[in-house]
């Protein structure tokens, strides 16, 4: 033989075989800490171990200390002893069934919040103290210090003590006092069920967190009880909100083991207005969650046939026909015309407004005494006509005038009309002439102003660019911050432009500019819908998408530049999208940018020469490789 077959089978070749040592690279702690965690999540992987560590009842305290940059989670649980703590220390290992089942949770939040951080902790009945210390630095730059050799102090412990202490220091997060209020808030959500039973204690500094249960209409709840078979159980509740959610506040609450993972998800439910009382909370233990928490594994089969049975199941069905029957409107066009002013105080998102207008039908209305017809017509231009007599009037609204979208609710200007139409009547003996010179006023008035945005106060894209339009999924939370969110901000990049891909992506990396200093408010107002990085680099991106799963990311960026309207036109989101793509490692969309800009160049919708103006504002000096032939 004379292949390197000795002493072996006839055709087969004997490999020797090595032992190498793949011990992890030791910047892999921090490197745990670059996943995507929000600050709150992180915060909840700690607490998450308190509640595992919980001894018939248990107390976390939560201190956010804002001055020293410090953030400390203890508990009184039953602590730890060292072969304990060791463990605890180990990545990725665990046993028991607790919250903490993947042994990342205490590594990666710590690491994600700040450089350094310390657990103290004493075992019931044990005298003794145990102390484990690290410091990002010191860890990398040490080269005696291993896997193999982590130092522990240990020391006697107080008289009574036991529980265990985690202290994060050198905080990689921002503090600031209104988080006390925010994690109280999401934390009587998060840790409902067990906040309910009374053997868990939360506080957030001297903020005591009670669980948070929605307002319900009376009757409407039923109990939810499903057996897949064996141990497999979906259990839980489903009723009727006492007002429909206009932002997407309805679907159900999902737990895992007590622990909130998804709020308001429309869990076997389609997203549709006639659904939007549904309400519930239901708890799917055996179903599979991400090692962050912040998802159920949609893939697994646990999931699909969770979803598919809680859809089909009877109690849930009854309280979704219920929801379809519909419940008392929210908003009453004739009330704006009434003396009650309480409609016209409701937020109202721009689709609902437009919806609502669409349909809105005559009707008959009285104010101190007097009398109006009110009808609506699609025709001529202006924003009303008006016939007037004493004591009455018949009054006849343009509904698709864009007089309209200067109002964040529609009623309160068809409550002013009805105010404008009183006086009228009573008033100049030629009503008909002044309206329609004030309606040709006021109708150039209206058209400069959403055509010039440099202000900011309107909410579209200037011109109303025909197919182009922000992302289906974003205009709910759109319309909320345009409600309730006082700094500028901007939808832009993939935001606006993911009707012109060409290929389907399963993720989404959407992007909302907004001003240097407002970005985690602006993250605090995104993340209870989707999941939400402010400034993120690229790894963390990366990170995010492959480890967590994540389907829709938000990435909020704070810009110096303009922000001029609430979502960006053409020119500038393609810009923005050529800019995450190039310097902020958003691959997704790498192939795409050539095929877009000329799909929106054939189209008339953007102009290459303003694209180059925009990036030498903004010193982007590689964006004339990607705009080459055009």
């Amino acid at each position: 033989m004379k292949n390197g077959n000795a002493g072996g089978p006839a055709g087969r070749r004997q490999l020797r075989r090595h032992r190498a040592d793949i011990t992890p690279d030791k910047s892999l702690i921090s490197k745990l800490g670059m996943t995507g965690y929000r600050t709150e999540q992180a915060v909840a992987e700690l607490v998450d171990n308190s509640i595992d560590a919980r001894a018939g009842s248990v107390r976390i305290q939560v201190r956010l200390d804002f001055a020293q940059k410090k953030i400390t989670v203890s508990d009184d649980g039953r602590g730890m002893g060292y072969d304990a703590l060791v463990d605890a220390l180990t990545i990725a290992k665990h046993s028991g069934r607790g919250l903490g089942k993947f042994g990342i949770g205490m590594k990666s939040s710590c690491s994600s919040l700040g450089a350094a951080f310390a657990v103290t902790t004493t075992a019931a009945g044990s005298e003794r103290e145990f102390v484990a210390r690290y410091d990002e630095d010191e860890w990398l730059k040490d080269g005696s210090s291993g896997w193999r050799n982590f130092a522990i102090s240990e020391g006697a412990a107080s008289e009574g003590r036991h529980g265990t202490t985690v202290e994060i220091t050198k905080a990689k997060v921002p503090l600031y006092p209104n988080q006390v209020s925010i994690f109280a808030r999401r934390f009587g959500v998060r840790y409902g069920p067990h906040l309910a039973d009374g053997r868990t204690l939360i506080y957030i500094n001297s903020r005591k967190c009670v669980p948070t249960m929605p307002a319900i209409q009376e009757g409407t709840r039923r109990e939810v009880s499903i057996s897949l078979g064996g141990n497999k159980r979906i259990t839980g509740w489903v009723g009727m909100l006492q007002k429909r959610s206009v932002k997407g506040d309805y679907g159900v609450h999902l737990y895992w083991r007590g622990r909130l993972i998804r709020a308001f998800d429309k869990f076997g439910i389609r997203r549709h207005p006639a659904v939007s009382g549904i309400i519930g909370s239901v708890s799917l233990d055996h179903v599979p969650v991400n090692f962050h928490k912040t998802g159920f594994i949609e893939e697994s089969p646990e999931y699909a046939r969770a979803a598919e049975s809680f859809k089909s199941d009877e109690s849930v069905l009854a309280v979704l026909r219920e929801c379809s029957r519909g419940a008392p409107e929210d908003h009453d066009i004739g009330g704006a015309f009434g003396s009650d002013p309480g409609p016209l105080g409701a937020r109202m998102s721009a689709q609902t407004a437009r919806k609502l207008m669409a349909g809105a039908e005559g009707f008959s209305a009285s104010r101190n005494g007097f009398g109006m017809k009110v009808g609506f017509e699609d025709g001529p231009d202006g924003i009303y006509r008006m016939r007037a007599s004493p004591g009455k009037a018949s009054i006849t609204i343009r509904r698709d005038s864009r007089a309209f979208e200067a109002f964040r609710n529609p009623l309160f200007l068809l409550g002013w009309i009805g105010i404008e139409a009183e006086l009228l009547a009573s008033g100049p003996p030629d009503a008909e002439s002044f309206l329609a010179e004030r309606n040709k006023r006021w109708a150039r008035f209206m058209h400069a102003s959403l055509r010039d945005n440099a202000r900011g106060d309107v909410h579209t894209v200037p011109d109303r660019i025909p197919d182009y339009a922000l992302a289906d999924e974003l205009v709910g939370l759109h319309d909320r911050l345009v409600a309730g969110f006082d700094r500028k901000f901007q939808f832009t990049g993939i935001s606006t432009l993911s009707s012109f891909l060409h290929k389907g992506y399963r993720q989404a990396v959407y992007t909302v500019r907004t001003a240097r200093g407002a970005g985690q408010a602006l993250l605090e107002e995104i993340e209870e819908e989707f999941d939400a990085v402010l400034n993120p680099k690229p790894h963390q991106i990366r990170t995010v998408l492959d480890l967590a799963k994540t389907r829709r990311l938000v990435a909020v960026r704070e810009d110096a530049g303009r922000i001029a309207s609430t979502w960006a036109p053409p020119d500038r989101a393609w810009f923005d999208l050529c800019r995450e793509v190039v310097k902020n490692g958003v691959t997704l969309y790498r192939e795409e940018l050539d095929g877009i800009l000329e799909d929106l160049v054939d189209r008339g919708m953007a102009d290459p020469g303003r694209i180059r103006a925009i990036a030498k504002r903004a010193g982007f000096s590689k964006i004339e490789s990607y705009m080459e032939g055009v």
